[in-house]
């Protein structure tokens, strides 16, 4: 197999070959829905052992997927996975096989269910993840090292059973399997080994640690379906078979501005970690609600960096930890005058 990844004009083309047919949006549903059926076969966390063969039989993984656990329902939805509203004509299903079948490479390695290519190529696939919701992965050595700063220490005070974690941007959820492994394999600095933990009790423990939030529903739907993927590779069975009662604490939600959402109720995590969005906005109603929610750090032409910052510190509990990766023109520009000499001198 291929283990070289497609280029970025390579994903392009897909899409624009299969958008004569059903239109962009749908076109990147297909192509990137296919990659996950591939690759739940592939890992054998199906029960069908076939790759796709057709546009029906990719349809009938992604209805046995959304029936493995409650976290996948959302394979289902057409409004999330909008491939159920347009069918595939023989020459865009041909390119769209002749794609994934040449090769293309999905997984990070024979022994590693983690999909941080499949999140990456959604981003490829996707031009309005990118442009209008700025869908950026975080590389895991980054992911790691946001996680040393906060994660550890933050579990380190309060426990590995007691820790709570969240990326309120998480996207396709980089940051959030980062945290999950840390969290599932934790030792305490400074010791060669930890109290002894089984596999099922460590990964349920980890899923109950990490929680994420995003705009975009696909990418919170790709995060859930990589945690359980892992879950099910590390115990070497099916989706299916993991507790429904086992939580996948991922929304789908406008960060910054749902207040109705449990899982941004202030003041709730030991540890917030982020790689949030640096662009401005550029719908003039969405900026003046950012900015009457976040007066403090919101001006000028302010990016969504700055706002974030003030989120991600009221997610924390009092004296908890925060890592967040930004630009650093607020030290340069400006909008970033307020946010340096009045929001930032307070800690």
């Amino acid at each position: 197999m291929n283990s070289t990844p497609p280029s970025a004009r390579a994903y392009e083309r897909l899409v624009q070959r299969l958008a004569d047919d059903v239109g962009t949006a749908t076109a990147v549903s297909w192509a990137h829905a296919t990659a996950v059926t591939h690759h739940c076969v592939r890992h054998g966390l199906v029960s069908t052992t076939e790759p796709p063969t057709s546009p029906d039989a990719v349809r009938r993984i992604l209805d046995e997927l959304a029936g493995a656990h409650p976290g996948l329902a959302g394979f289902l939805d057409p409004q999330v996975v909008p491939l159920w509203t347009s069918p595939l004509n023989t020459a865009s299903w041909t390119a769209l096989a002749e794609f994934w079948g040449a090769g293309a490479a999905i997984d990070d390695g024979p022994h590693r269910v983690d999909g941080y290519r499949l999140g990456d190529a959604y981003q490829a696939l996707s031009h309005d993840a990118r442009r209008s919701r700025a869908l950026c992965q975080t590389p895991p050595w980054i992911a790691e090292l946001l996680l040393e700063l906060s994660l550890e220490p933050a579990t380190d005070e309060v426990g590995p059973q007691n820790v709570r974690m969240i990326d309120p941007a998480c996207g396709t959820g980089h940051i959030l399997l980062s945290a999950f492994h840390a969290a599932r394999v934790y030792r305490r600095r400074g010791r060669g080994h930890g109290v002894p933990i089984d596999a099922r009790a460590s990964i349920e423990r980890a899923l109950r640690t990490v929680h994420g939030v995003d705009l975009d529903p696909y990418a919170v739907l790709l995060a859930r379906y990589r945690l359980l993927a892992t879950s099910a590779s590390i115990l070497r069975g099916r989706l299916d078979q993991l507790p429904h009662s086992w939580p996948v604490q991922v929304a789908c939600a406008n960060s910054l501005l749902d207040r109705g959402e449990p899982l941004l109720e202030r003041g709730q995590y030991h540890c917030v970690v982020g790689n949030p969005p640096y662009i401005t906005v550029a719908d003039a109603q969405q900026r003046d609600l950012i900015r009457k929610a976040y007066p403090r750090v919101a001006a000028g032409k302010f990016p969504l960096a700055l706002p974030f910052c003030e989120l991600m510190f009221s997610l924390a509990v009092p004296g908890g930890h925060v890592a967040q990766l930004t630009s650093n023109a607020f030290m340069k520009r400006e909008f970033g005058r307020k946010f340096v000499t009045e929001y930032l001198p307070q800690f």
